[in-house]
């Protein structure tokens, strides 16, 4: 939380200074009118004349406050967005595959929002809303001090109010915030199987679908039910208070215990101060979404970052798997393996389904808590995983194919003008898919308009540009024919000449092309 003060502190300074100017420029027109009417009611011109340029002056401020408020959005916005999805790009590999991206990309975005909308609405407008209530209670005091006591007390009543409503909100929307993100990440992945979707009458769909769909509005409605029936209660509260303060007024104006003008002046002040008074209401809700969210980084995605080493490496001369063992969640997996491999070793990694061949390779790259393994001599659990993993490149069949241009696919957030495209478009494994398609044809989603065999040899084009020493090659050939598999396996090898490779297959048929077999057991 005070991270987040500190981060936005400049903007904060700014949009309270401007806030602050609007706050007295706003109490300051119902001040003025006090001397607008003189005796026998003459109108004071100069007065309303200046009436009309604080009014005027407070609508620019507010429109170019509205400009400010936007950019700092976009800033904002994309900075936090960064660093949720940084935090979930540090998360244990297990604990992300069980918590989902699907969901957590839109917990995030929600998370985002709501510390947007506590920074640049609640923080700063509680100082002139409080500004502006005392004001107008120093003016209604003038007129009568029964029905300054009134407002007063209307000020706890909804602040104390609203923070028990709130209490028990903030528990309900930790609930909605779940079932939404589950329930909506359930229908996109429903939907993502056009083909099943497609051929699928919607009564079908329907029965899927329905209870995901049920569990999000139901989610939403005991919220908004719960929310808006309690805060009514306080919102008629106001409204009855209001009303009644003008029947008072006219009483009075009746019996001759005050003037018209006082009619005027509070007719112009009570919005002034219910509206200011109604924005704790707001202030309350953000500050309660704000807690929720904060929360959820604290309680469940914190707890969840990986571990780190300190040691860095710029290269990898050796792998060492001694008697390893790998854990995941309460299963263990024990190896009774004792290799070393160097540069140059095309290790065939073989054994039976099941036996934890894709677990162990996986392991190189530290994605679970492992011991056995070493790097240049070196545990594996010392090592600094950005160091690590920036000298590994794992490819598996599951690897996904991205919903841009090939050459995006290809590069894979690398800068583009660093990669030599004329090496990579005479490769053979490419060659093929760039006889039908350019390098800036976009890809649809799943890769539906390209084969099987198409998008498999973009996903493995990646590896050519990469500077690594070690490669895992993880079924990568399983949906591609002998004749593009030797192809394929013929570049690579080229290629990796100089690397430690990996390459998992069920197809025995691999192993010629390979010098040395890692049977795992």
């Amino acid at each position: 939380m005070d991270g987040l003060f500190k981060e936005n502190k400049k903007f904060l300074i700014i949009t309270f200074i401007f806030t602050l100017i609007t706050a007295l420029l706003t109490v300051s027109v119902p001040l003025l009118l006090t001397t607008v009417f003189g005796e026998n009611y003459n109108i004071n011109k100069s007065t309303l004349l200046l009436v009309i340029i604080f009014m005027f002056i407070t609508y620019i401020i507010q429109i170019v406050m509205v400009y400010i408020r936007e950019h700092f959005a976009y800033a904002f916005n994309v900075s936090h967005t960064h660093k949720m999805y940084r935090l979930m790009h540090k998360m244990n590999y297990d604990d992300l595959l069980q918590k989902e991206p699907t969901y957590l990309i839109d917990r995030f975005a929600m998370i985002v929002n709501s510390f947007y909308m506590f920074i640049a609405n609640s923080v700063t407008s509680l100082m002139s809303n409080i500004i502006i209530l005392f004001v107008c209670l120093a003016i209604i005091l003038k007129i009568n001090i029964w029905l300054a006591v009134i407002l007063f007390l209307l000020i706890p009543v909804n602040y104390f109010g609203y923070k028990l409503i709130n209490k028990k909100l903030m528990k309900k929307s930790k609930v909605m915030q779940q079932q939404t993100s589950t329930g909506y990440k359930e229908i996109i992945g429903i939907f993502n199987n056009v083909d099943m979707v497609k051929q699928t009458s919607y009564d079908r769909i329907e029965n899927l679908i329905r209870p995901s769909v049920h569990r999000v509005f139901h989610s939403m409605k005991e919220v908004n039910k719960f929310a808006q029936s309690t805060s009514l209660l306080i919102k008629l509260l106001n409204s009855f208070v209001q009303n009644m303060m003008y029947f008072v007024l006219a009483y009075f104006i009746y019996t001759g215990q005050t003037e018209v003008s006082a009619l005027v002046i509070v007719s112009i002040v009570l919005p002034i101060y219910f509206v200011s008074l109604q924005a704790f209401t707001s202030i309350n809700l953000e500050f309660r979404d704000m807690q929720v969210s904060n929360d959820f980084i604290t309680d469940e995605i914190y707890p969840s970052v990986e571990r780190d080493g300190q040691k860095s490496i710029d290269r990898i001369d050796t792998i060492t798997i001694k008697n390893a063992i790998v854990e995941i969640g309460e299963r263990i997996f024990q190896y009774d393996v004792n290799e070393t491999f160097s540069k140059g070793d095309i290790v065939f990694v073989t054994g039976t389904s099941g036996s934890g061949k894709s677990t162990l390779m996986k392991s190189l790259l530290k994605y679970r808590k492992c011991s056995g393994l070493k790097i240049n001599d070196q545990n594996i659990t010392d090592l600094n995983n950005q160091s690590l993993r920036e000298q590994i490149y794992y490819l598996s069949q599951d690897s996904s194919i991205l919903p841009v241009s090939i050459k995006q696919n290809i590069a894979f957030g690398k800068d583009e003008n660093a990669i030599d495209w004329d090496m990579m478009s005479g490769l053979d494994v490419i060659q093929s898919v760039l006889a039908h398609h350019n390098l800036d044809e976009v890809i649809y989603e799943k890769g539906t308009n390209f084969s099987g065999g198409e998008k498999q040899r973009i996903m493995i084009s990646r590896l050519f540009h990469e500077q690594v020493d070690c490669v895992i090659l993880d079924e990568v050939t399983s949906n591609i024919d002998k004749e593009s598999q030797h192809i394929i396996f013929d570049s690579i090898l080229k290629y990796c000449h100089d690397k430690i490779v990996f390459i998992i297959s069920h197809d025995p048929g691999v192993e010629r092309f390979t010098n040395r077999t890692l049977k795992v057991r």
